[in-house]
């Protein structure tokens, strides 16, 4: 089944309604809880279609590493 533009907006829409009502402690089968499952699958199966996400380059995962340890690049260097 294709998914419009439209049903995936309505569908982000109703995220932003469902959430405040939903936690961790809702149960799976409470309407609200099945609505969101629902919904975000929704949302998820039209994001993977027109917003991929490229898997990331050595370069990129090496930069992410580098600021997620707060290191420079001449800090890494002569870790290696």
């Amino acid at each position: 089944m294709e998914i419009s533009k439209q049903q995936y907006e309505y569908a982000l829409n109703r995220i932003e309604e469902l959430l405040p009502l939903v936690t961790d402690e809702t149960p799976t089968n409470d309407k609200n809880a099945i609505e969101l499952t629902i919904v975000s699958d929704v949302v998820e199966a039209y994001e993977k279609i027109h917003y991929p996400i490229a898997k990331p380059t050595i370069g990129e995962l090496i930069s992410l590493s580098i600021e997620e340890k707060g290191m420079t690049q001449k800090q890494l260097a002569k870790e290696l």
